[in-house]
């Protein structure tokens, strides 16, 4: 054995894991799914664990219903996964099967943890997106700074407990400094070196523990550069530690079939349309950089105009004139329980697309692996 080959194996002898290793082991990035198919399309299948992801825009933009949206999904995912490995591990003989299956019933499924800095969820909407509240534990600061904040995330994240944390808003979030000084007083750096700090500790957990992290971001004025319209709070730090960057944007207003509204006739929209950009990505590919999904006021993200869209985009759907067709891989005419999918309409296409759950959801499935 080599002089090095001593010191690797000492090192990961001292480490209690794997720190110097030939070769890079590849783990796929598990994601935690959005709703929305063009959101999943875009990046790959939705937000990462094990990293930071970062979603900013402009105020009413969507960022907080499409961090809710992955709230609720991660919820069902995480029990979901729990369930399935308490099943594959009861009847076993092993010590450290045993083991893990004590831990996991005492402990129950990964923790959603939400920290509402702006002190403004609503919980009637957070219910129609889906979110079981009761087991959602969320964080409402009365008095607390910044850095007192980020030291109780931490300790959260140590325990291994927690699946997905949502930090709502980084831009309203207050240094400790400005909280021991009047208003008179002037305070530089606002929370840039206790964020970057933070962020360097929290993306090790993260990895650790396979913990997804999205910090909620606002835009600023850019009085800096002459190139960028725009920057985000927290300075550079947090943005060089996040994987995932999001650029989120209000579009035009929607009735209720999807129609663009003129903002001059919309007195009473069911929707609006939000832009999304991938401003960078680390854990997927750049090839996918904007796509747009719906919001409806009823009842959230629009799953069905996700359907709709991708389905004319891959061409398994079809208009022509005011009619819709189905076509499978052969360019025959679809049937579904023996009726012939053609639509007379959008109304009627949807119509049928709502009803019928399994077909749409097996549908979306199929269009994922086209586009």
């Amino acid at each position: 054995m080599s002089e090095l080959e001593k010191i690797i194996q000492s090192i990961n002898k001292d480490s209690k894991y794997s720190l110097v290793n030939k070769g890079l082991r590849y783990i796929d990035t598990k994601k935690i799914p959005f709703s929305s198919m063009r959101m999943n399309y875009m990046t790959y299948g939705g937000i990462p664990r094990g990293h930071i992801t970062e979603i900013a825009g402009e105020e009413n933009g969507g960022k907080t219903t499409l961090a809710l949206d992955v709230v609720a999904n991660a919820q069902r995912l995480f029990q979901k996964e729990w369930e399935d490995e308490i099943e594959a591990l009861k009847g076993s003989d092993k010590a450290s099967d045993k083991a893990r299956l004590g831990f996991l019933e005492n402990t129950g499924c990964k923790k959603v943890v939400y920290l509402d800095a702006e002190n403004t969820l609503d919980d009637a909407w957070m219910r129609t997106l889906g979110i079981e509240t009761d087991k959602l534990l969320i964080l409402s600061p009365q008095q607390e700074s910044a850095e007192q904040l980020f030291e109780i995330i931490i300790k959260m994240l140590s325990t291994g407990e927690v699946g997905l944390l949502v930090i709502d808003s980084i831009g309203h979030l207050i240094s400790q400094q400005a909280f021991d000084k009047t208003v008179e007083e002037k305070t530089y750096g606002g929370i840039a070196l206790a964020l970057t700090l933070f962020s360097k500790k929290a993306s090790l957990l993260c990895s650790k523990y396979g913990t997804a992290l999205i910090g909620i971001n606002q835009l600023r004025d850019d009085l800096k550069s002459q190139y960028s319209a725009f920057t985000t709070t927290g300075g550079r730090g947090w943005k060089h530690t996040c994987s995932v960057r999001l650029l989120v944007s209000k579009g035009d207003f929607i009735d209720e079939m999807n129609q663009k509204i003129p903002k001059s006739r919309a007195d009473a929209p069911a929707g609006n349309l939000v832009d999304v950009a991938v401003l960078k990505t680390k854990v997927f590919k750049p090839d996918r950089r904007r796509t747009v999904f719906t919001i409806k006021y009823d009842y959230g993200i629009d799953k069905i105009a996700d359907v709709v869209e991708l389905g004319l985009q891959s061409e398994v759907i079809t208009q022509k004139g005011a009619y819709f067709y189905f076509y499978d891989a052969d360019d025959k005419l679809m049937l579904y329980k023996e009726r012939e999918l053609q639509f007379q309409g959008k109304a009627a296409l949807i119509d049928f697309l709502r009803a019928e759950e399994e077909f749409t959801d097996e549908f979306a499935e199929h269009l994922i692996k086209l586009v």
